[in-house]
């Protein structure tokens, strides 16, 4: 890539309203159905006890693989979204549930539910669920919190009006038909996953400084960047734990590159809203033979038009307000905010021109899957980095999440099968769980609110959620038994884990940086995935061994206290971190 070379980015700029609010409600009812599902879980395994005959622990580990598979896929779905696009994989990770749910249906045996119904539709769901929580962020900058605390907040609506309607249909017609029924809500997700309309890219034209008049001597399609980053072409990488992590420059370095100005104040002015067909047009025209020039700029030959793709983007994951971001804040627009988060990897090759030799479709087609095996792979590398482990602030905050979600999904799972065993009427516990979707719902439009000011430590109101979280269900099994009691827990432990899930991204960029929120993100899911396949299970053995819920209740709440006691002192751990860092200036 030549300094001054002059060219044009293709950048995906988010609208900030319009269609955005049409993909956001449509991402609302993929939660809804989704995490609805996962969460009443507990209201069909008595029915599969009486079916299969096996220990309820057993029967547990069904629902158990699809909450786990759905978290552990993450990081492979975001890869393939970096190859297709939102609505594809939201449409076959529908076909994919529907297919799986169906054919649980008609099972014999426990291993082939869990199979079935656990493996297979937890990875079509995670496409789902993957796609529903992210494309909200890729339609809205300045909005972005509120578009995605509306979508996420349909899990907590799932959970209340499907946890009751699995119960009426459970003991009306038994798990069987009710599964097929949500094998037809799953299906459901491919029409709303239809509005997830692709955004066109906004292309950034790149000035070019003293241009030559020359005959070109370069093919064509010279990558921009090459794998072999010269000392020119590190323009970003200031050490070389960065080179590892980010690997790429942004678009905006990229622009001041190819426009041959350095300074960081130089921002792009000349945009248009166009295909990437249009510049290939603007080639053909200049290369027509019935022009008498006959001598053109080795520029408006070779002026690369380079496209970001779908994930390349340091803030992919980060569902919170922008103004916590100070690479958000100091900027004076969408497109100069994208453009600075948006990067650009060495495999990025420059379209080709059209006078080109033409090419057969088999060349044409081996060329496509090899770049989208590229596109897969660099996204699946990233997230899949574990060696951001050794970051001592970010391996205990994956300690707190794997904790958390060992414990997590006991209450969903056991809570109104407790409330009957003791003496409440069936009818009205099935409403817990609906409880806890209800509140959970309000916790996480208060958490996002709160979460937006600048003066409040999303770390702290974590722990603080966890810690309270922990406690109220370590304490249910003491309380004297009556239905306000059931409820007020059930209420009160929604609302805390609430907190939970609508920090997550804001915490893990308060320690490792917005630059690293990709891989720390993925490294995150795989082991909340592992921890929430094996926990409910885990813990449900001491049920079939004391008889009763109460050992469970103890484990699960001293776990979920635990999760938070270890990220108290993280603040202090992180500021030994970067003292570390700045006392060693030369460490990876």
């Amino acid at each position: 890539m030549k300094k001054g070379a002059g060219g044009s980015l293709a950048i995906v700029v988010a609208p900030d309203g319009g269609w955005g609010w049409v993909v956001v409600f449509a991402a609302f009812y993929c939660n809804v159905v989704v995490d609805g599902i996962i969460y009443s879980f507990g209201m069909l395994m008595n029915d599969m006890v009486n079916t299969f005959h096996e220990p309820e622990s057993k029967i547990t580990v069904v629902g158990s693989l699809l909450n786990g598979f759905y978290l552990i896929a993450g990081p492979f779905v975001s890869a393939l979204l970096n190859s297709v696009d939102f609505r594809s994989i939201t449409i076959i990770g529908s076909v994919i549930s529907c297919i799986a749910f169906v054919s649980a249906a008609y099972v014999e045996s426990l291993y082939q539910l869990m199979f079935c119904y656990g493996f297979i539709g937890g990875i079509g769901f995670s496409m789902v669920y993957v796609s529903a929580v992210l494309i909200p962020g890729f339609y809205f900058d300045k909005w972005r919190a509120l578009a995605t605390g509306i979508a996420v907040c349909g899990s907590g609506i799932g959970t209340f009006v499907l946890a009751p309607l699995n119960a009426l249909l459970v003991e009306n017609y038994g798990w069987r038909v009710t599964i097929m029924v949500q094998a037809g809500l799953a299906l459901s997700c491919a029409g709303a996953g239809i509005l997830f309309r692709p955004l066109k890219p906004t292309i950034v034209e790149v000035p070019t400084i003293n241009p030559v008049v020359m005959e070109p001597k370069l093919p064509e399609d010279e990558p921009l960047l090459t794998k072999s980053i010269t000392a020119e072409r590190k323009m970003s990488l200031d050490s070389k734990h960065n080179a590892v992590k980010i690997g790429a420059p942004t678009a905006e370095e990229i622009y001041n590159h190819l426009s041959g100005r350095l300074t960081p104040e130089t921002r792009p002015t000349s945009i248009s809203c166009h295909s990437l067909n249009t510049h290939n047009q603007y080639l053909k025209d200049r290369l027509s033979p019935d022009l008498p020039e006959k001598k053109l700029s080795a520029v408006s030959l070779r002026r690369p038009s380079v496209s970001a793709h779908l994930m390349d983007r340091d803030d992919r994951f980060f569902g919170g307000s922008l103004s916590r971001l100070p690479q958000y804040s100091s900027q004076v627009s969408s497109l100069n905010y994208a453009m600075s988060v948006t990067r650009i990897p060495a495999w990025n090759d420059a379209e080709e021109g059209d006078d080109e030799e033409p090419c057969s479709k088999n060349n044409s087609f081996r060329k496509n899957m090899k770049k989208y095996y590229k596109s897969a792979m660099h996204t699946l590398m990233t997230m899949l980095d574990f060696s951001i482990l050794a970051s001592p602030s970010f391996f205990v905050l994956t300690c707190s999440g794997f904790l958390t979600m060992l414990g997590f999904f006991v209450p969903f799972m056991y809570i109104s099968e407790k409330a009957v065993s003791m003496g409440m009427d069936k009818n009205v516990a099935v409403w817990l769980v609906s409880a806890t979707g209800l509140t959970n719902t309000f916790g996480r439009v208060i958490c996002g609110w709160i979460s937006s000011y600048e003066s409040i430590d999303p770390i702290l109101v974590n722990n603080l959620s966890l810690t309270f979280g922990g406690l109220y269900t370590v304490l249910l099994p003491f309380l004297p038994y009556s239905v306000f009691s059931y409820y007020l827990y059930a209420s009160l432990f929604g609302f805390s884990m609430a907190c939970f899930a609508s920090l997550r991204s804001t915490m893990i960029v308060e320690l490792t940086g917005l630059e690293l929120l990709t891989n720390a993100f993925g490294v995150l899911l795989m082991f909340q995935g592992v921890a929430a396949a094996v926990g409910s299970p885990l813990l449900g053995l001491f049920k079939d061994w004391t008889g009763t819920y109460d050992m469970s209740f103890y484990l699960s709440g001293i776990i979920l206290t635990m999760s938070a006691v270890i990220c108290y002192p993280l603040r202090r751990v992180k500021k030994w971190e970067d003292n570390r860092k700045l006392r060693r200036p030369n460490s990876v």
